[in-house]
Protein backbone atom coordinates (compact mmCIF):
# COMPACT_ATOMS: atom_id res chain seq x y z
CA UNK A 1 0.00 0.00 0.00
CA UNK A 2 1.50 3.07 -1.07
CA UNK A 3 0.45 6.95 0.36
CA UNK A 4 0.45 10.48 -1.16
CA UNK A 5 -0.67 13.40 0.91
CA UNK A 6 -4.58 12.92 -0.19
CA UNK A 7 -4.75 9.67 1.16
CA UNK A 8 -3.20 5.79 0.46
CA UNK A 9 -3.60 3.90 -2.41
CA UNK A 10 -4.91 0.02 -2.09
CA UNK A 11 -4.17 -2.41 -4.95
CA UNK A 12 -5.98 -5.56 -5.05
CA UNK A 13 -6.16 -8.01 -8.58
CA UNK A 14 -5.78 -5.60 -11.32
CA UNK A 15 -7.50 -2.53 -9.69
CA UNK A 16 -5.59 -0.09 -7.70
CA UNK A 17 -8.01 2.39 -5.60
CA UNK A 18 -7.17 5.97 -3.79
CA UNK A 19 -8.80 5.12 0.23
CA UNK A 20 -9.40 7.72 2.82
CA UNK A 21 -11.76 8.58 5.75
CA UNK A 22 -14.65 9.75 3.03
CA UNK A 23 -14.69 6.35 1.32
CA UNK A 24 -14.98 3.03 3.17
CA UNK A 25 -12.74 -0.23 2.17
CA UNK A 26 -12.57 -3.49 4.01
CA UNK A 27 -9.23 -5.27 3.31
CA UNK A 28 -10.86 -7.83 4.88
CA UNK A 29 -13.45 -8.05 2.46
CA UNK A 30 -10.99 -9.89 0.25
CA UNK A 31 -11.95 -12.95 -0.72
CA UNK A 32 -15.47 -11.94 -1.08
CA UNK A 33 -14.48 -9.78 -3.76
CA UNK A 34 -11.98 -12.38 -5.37
CA UNK A 35 -14.84 -15.17 -5.23
CA UNK A 36 -17.47 -12.84 -6.61
CA UNK A 37 -14.54 -11.27 -10.03
CA UNK A 38 -14.18 -15.20 -10.78
CA UNK A 39 -17.83 -16.02 -10.05
CA UNK A 40 -19.14 -13.54 -12.03
CA UNK A 41 -16.42 -13.93 -15.05
CA UNK A 42 -17.46 -17.53 -15.28
CA UNK A 43 -21.58 -17.37 -14.76
CA UNK A 44 -23.06 -14.05 -15.43
CA UNK A 45 -25.38 -13.26 -18.50
CA UNK A 46 -24.15 -10.74 -20.49
CA UNK A 47 -25.81 -7.30 -19.87
CA UNK A 48 -25.63 -4.35 -17.55
CA UNK A 49 -24.02 -4.33 -14.07
CA UNK A 50 -24.53 -2.61 -11.44
CA UNK A 51 -22.09 -1.95 -8.08
CA UNK A 52 -25.64 -1.13 -5.79
CA UNK A 53 -22.91 0.44 -2.97
CA UNK A 54 -20.14 1.45 -4.80
CA UNK A 55 -17.64 3.37 -1.96
CA UNK A 56 -14.09 3.69 -3.43
CA UNK A 57 -15.69 0.95 -6.68
CA UNK A 58 -13.31 -1.66 -5.84
CA UNK A 59 -15.63 -4.47 -6.41
CA UNK A 60 -17.38 -2.77 -9.82
CA UNK A 61 -14.16 -1.78 -11.12
CA UNK A 62 -12.71 -5.52 -10.63
CA UNK A 63 -16.07 -6.60 -12.40
CA UNK A 64 -14.87 -4.43 -15.24
CA UNK A 65 -10.97 -4.99 -15.68
CA UNK A 66 -10.63 -8.44 -14.90
CA UNK A 67 -14.58 -10.04 -15.61
CA UNK A 68 -14.85 -8.13 -18.85
CA UNK A 69 -17.76 -6.18 -18.05
CA UNK A 70 -18.50 -3.70 -20.00
CA UNK A 71 -20.85 -1.85 -19.06
CA UNK A 72 -20.56 -1.21 -15.50
CA UNK A 73 -22.78 1.77 -13.02
CA UNK A 74 -21.80 2.69 -9.74
CA UNK A 75 -23.88 4.09 -7.71
CA UNK A 76 -22.62 5.83 -3.88
CA UNK A 77 -24.74 8.22 -2.07
CA UNK A 78 -22.36 10.37 -0.18
CA UNK A 79 -20.89 13.17 -1.80
CA UNK A 80 -17.43 12.60 -0.45
CA UNK A 81 -17.05 9.48 -1.20
CA UNK A 82 -18.35 9.87 -4.84
CA UNK A 83 -15.51 12.29 -5.35
CA UNK A 84 -13.54 9.89 -3.92
CA UNK A 85 -15.12 6.91 -6.92
CA UNK A 86 -14.83 8.85 -9.60
CA UNK A 87 -10.89 9.54 -9.02
CA UNK A 88 -10.43 5.86 -8.81
CA UNK A 89 -12.79 5.44 -11.79
CA UNK A 90 -10.00 8.07 -13.80
CA UNK A 91 -7.21 6.57 -12.01
CA UNK A 92 -7.95 3.22 -13.54
CA UNK A 93 -9.18 4.17 -16.85
CA UNK A 94 -12.80 3.67 -16.65
CA UNK A 95 -15.54 6.03 -17.52
CA UNK A 96 -16.15 8.73 -14.55
CA UNK A 97 -19.23 9.36 -16.05
CA UNK A 98 -20.47 5.57 -15.03
CA UNK A 99 -20.70 6.57 -11.67
CA UNK A 100 -24.07 8.61 -10.09
CA UNK A 101 -24.08 10.07 -6.95
CA UNK A 102 -27.35 9.16 -5.87
CA UNK A 103 -29.67 6.77 -3.46
CA UNK A 104 -30.28 3.12 -4.96
CA UNK A 105 -33.85 3.91 -4.07
CA UNK A 106 -34.22 6.98 -6.71
CA UNK A 107 -32.04 5.11 -9.26
CA UNK A 108 -34.15 2.26 -9.29
CA UNK A 109 -37.47 4.52 -9.07
CA UNK A 110 -35.95 6.24 -12.05
CA UNK A 111 -36.67 2.82 -14.39
CA UNK A 112 -33.13 2.24 -15.54
CA UNK A 113 -33.30 -0.95 -17.31
CA UNK A 114 -32.65 -4.71 -16.17
CA UNK A 115 -29.26 -5.82 -14.77
CA UNK A 116 -27.69 -9.10 -15.40
CA UNK A 117 -25.17 -8.51 -12.27
CA UNK A 118 -26.06 -6.85 -9.31
CA UNK A 119 -23.84 -6.18 -6.60
CA UNK A 120 -25.00 -5.26 -2.55
CA UNK A 121 -22.14 -4.65 -0.08
CA UNK A 122 -23.67 -2.36 1.95
CA UNK A 123 -22.75 -1.37 5.66
CA UNK A 124 -24.94 -3.21 8.03
CA UNK A 125 -27.82 -5.34 6.66
CA UNK A 126 -29.13 -5.55 3.18
CA UNK A 127 -33.54 -5.14 4.36
CA UNK A 128 -33.36 -1.29 3.45
CA UNK A 129 -32.54 -2.24 -0.19
CA UNK A 130 -34.14 -5.52 -1.69
CA UNK A 131 -37.61 -4.33 -2.18
CA UNK A 132 -35.84 -1.96 -4.62
CA UNK A 133 -33.43 -3.57 -6.04
CA UNK A 134 -36.37 -6.08 -7.14
CA UNK A 135 -37.69 -3.01 -10.02
CA UNK A 136 -34.16 -4.05 -11.65
CA UNK A 137 -33.74 -7.36 -11.77
CA UNK A 138 -34.72 -9.55 -14.94
CA UNK A 139 -34.68 -13.44 -15.22
CA UNK A 140 -31.55 -14.48 -15.32
CA UNK A 141 -30.07 -11.97 -13.15
CA UNK A 142 -27.10 -12.43 -10.82
CA UNK A 143 -27.78 -10.79 -7.58
CA UNK A 144 -25.01 -10.86 -5.02
CA UNK A 145 -25.76 -9.32 -1.73
CA UNK A 146 -23.86 -9.40 1.51
CA UNK A 147 -25.10 -8.51 5.13
CA UNK A 148 -22.52 -7.62 8.10
CA UNK A 149 -25.19 -7.60 10.57
CA UNK A 150 -24.23 -11.19 11.53
CA UNK A 151 -25.37 -10.34 15.41
CA UNK A 152 -28.68 -10.00 14.44
CA UNK A 153 -28.56 -13.38 11.58
CA UNK A 154 -27.07 -15.58 14.20
CA UNK A 155 -29.45 -14.45 16.96
CA UNK A 156 -27.49 -12.02 19.55
CA UNK A 157 -30.21 -9.91 18.65
CA UNK A 158 -33.37 -12.30 18.25
CA UNK A 159 -36.05 -9.58 18.34
CA UNK A 160 -34.10 -7.34 15.48
CA UNK A 161 -34.04 -10.08 13.30
CA UNK A 162 -38.00 -10.58 14.14
CA UNK A 163 -37.90 -7.59 13.42
CA UNK A 164 -35.86 -6.82 10.02
CA UNK A 165 -35.96 -10.62 8.64
CA UNK A 166 -39.44 -11.85 9.67
CA UNK A 167 -37.77 -14.62 11.32
CA UNK A 168 -36.48 -16.27 14.54
CA UNK A 169 -32.94 -17.04 14.37
CA UNK A 170 -30.67 -20.00 16.04
CA UNK A 171 -28.26 -19.08 19.06
CA UNK A 172 -26.32 -21.49 18.88
CA UNK A 173 -23.57 -23.74 17.12
CA UNK A 174 -25.51 -23.61 13.89
CA UNK A 175 -26.28 -20.42 13.57
CA UNK A 176 -23.79 -19.68 11.14
CA UNK A 177 -25.84 -21.75 8.64
CA UNK A 178 -29.27 -20.13 9.91
CA UNK A 179 -28.36 -17.04 9.50
CA UNK A 180 -27.40 -17.70 5.45
CA UNK A 181 -30.95 -19.63 5.27
CA UNK A 182 -32.83 -16.66 6.84
CA UNK A 183 -30.78 -14.17 4.77
CA UNK A 184 -31.43 -16.08 1.50
CA UNK A 185 -35.10 -16.69 2.62
CA UNK A 186 -35.58 -12.95 3.42
CA UNK A 187 -34.91 -12.48 -0.07
CA UNK A 188 -37.20 -14.95 -1.62
CA UNK A 189 -40.17 -13.76 -0.04
CA UNK A 190 -39.45 -10.02 -1.10
CA UNK A 191 -38.75 -11.18 -4.97
CA UNK A 192 -42.26 -13.21 -5.06
CA UNK A 193 -44.21 -9.98 -4.73
CA UNK A 194 -42.33 -9.30 -7.96
CA UNK A 195 -42.85 -12.53 -9.59
CA UNK A 196 -39.30 -13.67 -8.92
CA UNK A 197 -37.98 -16.70 -7.56
CA UNK A 198 -34.84 -17.57 -6.67
CA UNK A 199 -31.74 -20.38 -6.95
CA UNK A 200 -29.20 -20.14 -4.91
CA UNK A 201 -26.05 -20.66 -6.32
CA UNK A 202 -23.38 -20.12 -3.40
CA UNK A 203 -23.66 -18.82 0.18
CA UNK A 204 -20.61 -18.00 2.25
CA UNK A 205 -20.26 -17.13 6.13
CA UNK A 206 -16.83 -15.73 6.60
CA UNK A 207 -15.48 -13.54 9.45
CA UNK A 208 -17.61 -10.27 9.97
CA UNK A 209 -19.73 -11.30 7.04
CA UNK A 210 -22.65 -13.46 4.84
CA UNK A 211 -22.79 -13.44 1.55
CA UNK A 212 -25.20 -15.41 -1.20
CA UNK A 213 -25.15 -15.29 -4.76
CA UNK A 214 -28.69 -15.89 -6.08
CA UNK A 215 -29.95 -16.02 -9.98
CA UNK A 216 -33.19 -14.71 -10.52
CA UNK A 217 -35.79 -16.48 -12.07
CA UNK A 218 -39.05 -15.21 -13.58
CA UNK A 219 -42.75 -16.51 -13.48
CA UNK A 220 -44.93 -18.27 -11.37
CA UNK A 221 -43.74 -21.55 -11.49
CA UNK A 222 -40.25 -20.13 -9.95
CA UNK A 223 -42.15 -18.16 -7.30
CA UNK A 224 -43.81 -21.35 -6.54
CA UNK A 225 -40.53 -23.38 -6.17
CA UNK A 226 -39.10 -20.67 -4.44
CA UNK A 227 -41.52 -20.60 -1.61
CA UNK A 228 -41.88 -24.72 -1.69
CA UNK A 229 -38.32 -24.54 -0.61
CA UNK A 230 -39.16 -22.28 2.60
CA UNK A 231 -39.56 -23.82 5.96
CA UNK A 232 -38.36 -24.14 9.89
CA UNK A 233 -35.32 -25.77 11.53
CA UNK A 234 -35.87 -27.46 14.27
CA UNK A 235 -33.10 -27.57 17.32
CA UNK A 236 -33.10 -29.84 20.63
CA UNK A 237 -30.91 -28.77 23.13
CA UNK A 238 -30.61 -32.18 24.87
CA UNK A 239 -29.80 -34.38 22.02
CA UNK A 240 -28.10 -31.73 19.48
CA UNK A 241 -29.79 -33.24 16.81
CA UNK A 242 -31.02 -30.57 14.17
CA UNK A 243 -34.05 -30.94 11.99
CA UNK A 244 -36.18 -29.15 9.17
CA UNK A 245 -39.21 -29.06 7.99
CA UNK A 246 -40.53 -27.26 4.40
CA UNK A 247 -43.44 -26.07 5.60
CA UNK A 248 -45.96 -22.48 6.45
CA UNK A 249 -45.76 -23.15 9.89
CA UNK A 250 -43.59 -25.32 12.15
CA UNK A 251 -45.00 -28.43 12.74
CA UNK A 252 -42.36 -30.44 14.49
CA UNK A 253 -42.62 -29.70 18.48
CA UNK A 254 -41.05 -32.60 20.14
CA UNK A 255 -37.61 -34.10 19.36
CA UNK A 256 -38.47 -37.64 17.71
CA UNK A 257 -35.06 -39.21 19.66
CA UNK A 258 -35.24 -37.72 23.22
CA UNK A 259 -39.11 -36.66 23.65
CA UNK A 260 -37.17 -33.13 24.65
CA UNK A 261 -39.46 -30.02 23.37
CA UNK A 262 -38.11 -28.22 19.91
CA UNK A 263 -37.07 -25.13 19.58
CA UNK A 264 -37.89 -23.69 16.02
CA UNK A 265 -35.94 -21.50 14.17
CA UNK A 266 -37.13 -19.59 10.64
CA UNK A 267 -39.00 -18.85 8.07
CA UNK A 268 -35.63 -19.44 6.16
CA UNK A 269 -34.76 -21.39 3.14
CA UNK A 270 -34.53 -24.47 3.09
CA UNK A 271 -33.33 -25.58 -0.40
CA UNK A 272 -29.85 -26.21 -1.77
CA UNK A 273 -27.19 -23.56 -0.85
CA UNK A 274 -24.34 -24.38 -3.79
CA UNK A 275 -24.25 -25.40 -7.53
CA UNK A 276 -21.75 -27.41 -7.64
CA UNK A 277 -21.37 -26.81 -11.49
CA UNK A 278 -20.96 -22.92 -10.95
CA UNK A 279 -18.29 -23.04 -8.31
CA UNK A 280 -15.97 -24.99 -10.19
CA UNK A 281 -16.16 -23.14 -13.11
CA UNK A 282 -15.44 -20.09 -10.43
CA UNK A 283 -12.61 -22.05 -9.29
CA UNK A 284 -10.97 -22.79 -12.75
CA UNK A 285 -10.88 -19.26 -13.42
CA UNK A 286 -9.54 -17.68 -9.72
CA UNK A 287 -5.97 -17.06 -9.80
CA UNK A 288 -4.58 -19.10 -6.95
CA UNK A 289 -1.79 -16.44 -6.14
CA UNK A 290 -3.66 -13.41 -6.11
CA UNK A 291 -6.71 -15.09 -3.70
CA UNK A 292 -4.87 -16.84 -1.55
CA UNK A 293 -4.36 -20.46 -0.02
CA UNK A 294 -7.29 -19.80 2.44
CA UNK A 295 -9.68 -18.51 -0.21
CA UNK A 296 -9.10 -21.53 -2.14
CA UNK A 297 -9.42 -23.91 0.47
CA UNK A 298 -12.75 -22.40 1.61
CA UNK A 299 -14.06 -22.88 -1.95
CA UNK A 300 -12.75 -26.25 -2.49
CA UNK A 301 -13.89 -27.05 0.94
CA UNK A 302 -17.39 -25.81 -0.37
CA UNK A 303 -17.59 -27.41 -3.68
CA UNK A 304 -17.11 -30.92 -1.61
CA UNK A 305 -19.29 -30.26 0.81
CA UNK A 306 -22.77 -32.64 1.73
CA UNK A 307 -25.09 -30.04 -0.26
CA UNK A 308 -28.42 -30.07 3.06
CA UNK A 309 -29.07 -28.32 6.12
CA UNK A 310 -27.63 -28.98 8.62
CA UNK A 311 -23.98 -29.80 10.17
CA UNK A 312 -23.16 -31.29 13.45
CA UNK A 313 -20.58 -29.44 15.81
CA UNK A 314 -18.28 -32.00 17.28
CA UNK A 315 -17.15 -29.16 19.78
CA UNK A 316 -20.94 -29.22 20.86
CA UNK A 317 -21.31 -32.65 20.37
CA UNK A 318 -18.02 -34.06 22.75
CA UNK A 319 -18.87 -31.00 25.21
CA UNK A 320 -22.50 -32.77 25.38
CA UNK A 321 -20.93 -36.10 25.65
CA UNK A 322 -18.58 -34.69 28.29
CA UNK A 323 -15.37 -36.30 26.53
CA UNK A 324 -12.88 -35.40 24.95
CA UNK A 325 -12.04 -33.90 21.81
CA UNK A 326 -11.62 -36.43 18.73
CA UNK A 327 -9.98 -35.78 15.26
CA UNK A 328 -12.65 -34.98 12.71
CA UNK A 329 -11.06 -37.31 10.00
CA UNK A 330 -11.44 -39.88 12.25
CA UNK A 331 -15.34 -39.43 12.10
CA UNK A 332 -15.84 -38.53 8.92
CA UNK A 333 -14.05 -42.32 7.80
CA UNK A 334 -15.86 -44.35 10.27
CA UNK A 335 -19.36 -42.79 8.90
CA UNK A 336 -18.14 -43.45 5.51
CA UNK A 337 -16.85 -46.99 6.41
CA UNK A 338 -20.77 -47.46 7.52
CA UNK A 339 -22.30 -46.51 4.17
CA UNK A 340 -23.12 -42.78 4.88
CA UNK A 341 -22.23 -39.62 3.60
CA UNK A 342 -20.33 -37.33 5.43
CA UNK A 343 -18.46 -33.84 4.84
CA UNK A 344 -16.36 -31.16 6.19
CA UNK A 345 -17.80 -27.61 6.15
CA UNK A 346 -16.83 -24.29 5.68
CA UNK A 347 -19.36 -23.07 8.06
CA UNK A 348 -17.63 -24.24 10.90
CA UNK A 349 -13.87 -25.67 10.70
CA UNK A 350 -14.67 -29.00 13.67
CA UNK A 351 -18.29 -29.14 11.57
CA UNK A 352 -19.50 -32.32 10.30
CA UNK A 353 -22.39 -32.61 7.10
CA UNK A 354 -23.86 -35.87 6.48
CA UNK A 355 -27.16 -37.88 6.05
CA UNK A 356 -26.53 -40.45 9.35
CA UNK A 357 -28.57 -40.30 11.69
CA UNK A 358 -27.38 -38.52 15.11
CA UNK A 359 -27.36 -42.20 17.12
CA UNK A 360 -24.94 -43.18 14.14
CA UNK A 361 -22.88 -40.25 14.69
CA UNK A 362 -23.04 -40.20 18.42
CA UNK A 363 -21.65 -43.84 18.31
CA UNK A 364 -18.78 -42.42 15.51
CA UNK A 365 -17.69 -40.24 18.03
CA UNK A 366 -17.40 -42.54 21.70
CA UNK A 367 -15.66 -45.26 19.65
CA UNK A 368 -12.96 -41.98 17.85
CA UNK A 369 -12.60 -40.96 22.28
CA UNK A 370 -12.41 -44.40 23.46
CA UNK A 371 -9.64 -45.14 20.38
CA UNK A 372 -7.52 -41.86 21.57
CA UNK A 373 -8.58 -43.08 25.48
CA UNK A 374 -6.44 -46.78 24.54
CA UNK A 375 -3.66 -45.38 23.53
CA UNK A 376 -3.10 -42.99 26.86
Amino acid sequence: MGSDQDGAFYTEGRVRVRTSDRAFLNPESKASRDISVAFVGAVAKDGKTLDATAATGIRGMRYAIEAGRRDVTFLEINEGAYGELVRNLELNGLDPGSARNTSLQEFTNARNGRFSVIDLDPFGGVTPYIYDIMKIVGDGTLLMATATDTAVLCGAESRACLRLYDAVPMHNELCHEAGLRILAGYIARVAAQFDFGIAVRLALAHRHYMRVFLEMRHGVDAVDESIASMGFAMYCDRCAAPTHEKAALPVASMCPRCGSRLRSAGKMWLGSLYDKSAIGKAMALLDDREAGARTVRMLSTISGELDTPFYYSLAAMTARLHIGSVPIRAVLDALGDMGYNATRTHLDPNGIKTDAPVDALTGCVRDASARIAGKK
